[in-house]
């Protein structure tokens, strides 16, 4: 065993795909392999917070749902925030050419009509259309200082 083995993959880098002509999207190469196999090549995928989609590994979503199943169905602003993220949600298995089926729903959700960025984003993977993650971009109001007070609060 190499001290490679001993290292879990995460999901980094950003790749420009685009959607076949049945919404389909090719997850990386590199996605792939660091999908752990618990996973049974099996995402669920969601609307972000932001304009954009979020492909979660299903290890990773039981993580979220563990989450959010502690807020109180009581609170109406807890289950407003809870319906608002798994509302959406749908399991996607990727098919022997590492291909999901997006939903329609989610594609117009996102604004994503044919080019699509892939950001790897450690445990999960967004999903940007290119002109929407360039406008998010331009508008990002993070100063010098902000990186470095976030650096900062993770001992970087």
């Amino acid at each position: 065993m190499t001290t490679m083995d001993n290292i879990k993959l995460s999901f980094t880098g950003e790749y420009s795909n685009s959607l076949d002509q049945k919404h389909r999207l090719s997850i990386p190469v590199k996605f792939r392999k660091a999908l752990d196999p618990i996973n049974d090549r099996t995402f669920v995928i969601t609307r972000g917070f932001d304009p954009c989609l979020i492909l979660y590994p299903v290890s990773e979503w039981t993580r979220v749902e563990e989450q959010l199943s502690q807020l109180s169905s009581i609170r109406g602003q807890h289950r407003n925030f809870v319906r608002s993220i798994v509302r959406h949600a749908t399991y996607l298995q990727y098919d022997s050419q590492g291909r999901i089926a997006i939903p329609d729903n989610l594609l117009e959700f996102a604004s994503v009509k044919k080019d699509v960025n892939v950001i790897g984003m450690i445990n999960k993977i967004e999903l940007w259309a290119p002109e929407i993650l360039d406008s998010q971009d331009a508008t990002a109001d993070v100063t010098a200082t902000d990186f470095e007070d976030l650096a900062n609060e993770i001992n970087f």
